[in-house]
């Protein structure tokens, strides 16, 4: 906000309307959130339909469709820290606008895959494509965003974004209830509109194109992300907490199915819950979060929750439907809060941690454990949790609690 002036305005006249640094960063965050929105809705829209794209339409098993998936994140993983940089050199809204035209143009590809290996072929470029815009995305935060209440912008964008998902997965299910080559086709083509008219509004935006300077030379051996023990620590812990969000999407519809005797339609309530409740908490909850003290704490928080959560399911193993039922939605409750704290946590840090002008290269890292954590989820759940119904979920509880109290180790008491 501008510095508005302390003396009375004369009267019948109009104050003066704020300007200074920040009024641009004001503009660009509200023209952020219809960009958001538009963005995650094609995500959510293609989400929910592309397993049986592959598999009806592209003639591949689900076996096949899994290991592409694998294929893919690995090239994600590979590809953050080098968009990281990309963004950092030459502006995070010029290399994010490239990133969504490409991946628009390769979405459309995705309508002629007929056989594992041009699926395998697209899907890895494909994925590193959307690995970098998720970096860039994040390092135009860095400066698109006020700094006055930059914490309850970024909660808001992240509710936003629960919101756009959840609007994308309820229309995409129309094409699932279709169930066509025609209406699947029609997903891809709107989800690459959405990347066009997204990159378009992106070149609206009210900031500065000019890319920050990048440390050369010796500065650049000092001050390299994988040389930065803090952050990689912080990143490393992160990934760990990351696992989380394999919870909801294997490990609780196995889980009811499976081991306990709840109704199989509690997995749907408890996943609507789950978004319903992040869009509505996140502002709320990111409070506290501002700066790096109170994202420790909170982050802490978040570890111990999950870690309640893991002793909540063991305990829906015993008991009537009924109660079982009840315990399903009580951990679910819990680990939905647990995620909201730790998102809070985890974007605070993971901006206030990094130098300035190198926020694309830190965020590259940070994604780049969140991509790891989301490779491995469905692992950990399938072959190290749900095999052991008791001591799995009590050592996955355990290792959060580990991982949410680790964030003490990390100096944060100044930011680089």
């Amino acid at each position: 906000m501008g510095i508005r002036s302390l003396m009375p305005a004369p009267p019948k006249m109009r104050a003066p309307r704020a300007e200074g640094p920040a009024a641009p960063a004001n503009r660009a965050a509200r023209l952020l959130w219809p960009l958001t929105l538009v963005n995650t809705f094609g995500n959510g829209l293609f989400r929910v339909n592309s397993a049986l794209f592959f598999t009806h339409v592209g003639d591949m098993t689900a076996a096949q469709f899994g290991t592409g998936l694998a294929a893919g994140g690995v090239f994600g993983v590979l590809a953050s820290v080098p968009f990281g940089r990309a963004a950092d050199r030459w502006g995070a809204r010029r290399v994010l606008m490239v990133l969504w035209a490409a991946e628009a143009v390769g979405l459309l590809g995705y309508t002629q895959v007929h056989s594992f290996w041009l699926f395998l072929v697209l899907i890895c470029p494909i994925t590193a494509l959307d690995r970098g815009s998720v970096v860039a995305y994040r390092a135009l935060l860095a400066t698109a965003l006020p700094q006055e209440g930059v914490v309850e912008a970024r909660a808001k964008l992240r509710a936003l974004a629960n919101v756009g998902v959840g609007l994308g997965a309820g229309v995409g299910g129309l094409a699932l209830a279709v169930n066509t080559s025609t209406a699947y086709f029609a997903v891809i083509v709107v989800d690459c509109l959405t990347f066009v008219v997204a990159a378009a509004m992106l070149a609206r935006l009210p900031i500065d194109v000019a890319a920050a300077p990048v440390a050369t030379g010796q500065d650049r051996r000092r001050t390299g992300v994988l040389r930065d023990r803090r952050y990689v620590l912080f990143s490393a812990i992160c990934t760990v907490l990351a696992l989380q969000f394999g919870i909801f999407e294997v490990g609780l519809p196995l889980w009811v199915v499976r081991d306990t005797d709840a109704p199989r339609e509690i997995v749907a309530v408890a996943l609507v819950m789950n978004t319903a409740l992040v869009a509505l908490l996140q502002v709320r909850l990111s409070r506290g979060s501002e700066d790096n003290a109170g994202a420790v704490r909170v982050g802490e928080r978040a570890g111990w929750l999950l870690a309640l959560g893991c002793a909540v399911f063991v305990a829906s193993r015993f008991g009537s439907a009924i109660a079982a039922t009840v315990l399903v939605l009580g951990a679910a409750l819990v680990m939905t809060i647990a995620e909201v704290y730790f998102a809070a946590s985890s974007t605070t840090l993971s901006y206030n941690l990094a130098p300035d002008g190198q926020a694309g290269a830190y965020q590259g890292l940070f994604q780049s454990g969140t991509s790891i954590a989301t490779s491995l989820a469905p692992v950990v759940m399938t072959s190290g949790v749900l095999p052991f119904p008791v001591w799995g979920w009590l050592a996955l509880g355990g290792v959060f609690a580990v991982a949410g109290t680790s964030l003490r180790w990390i100096d944060v008491g100044t930011r680089r």
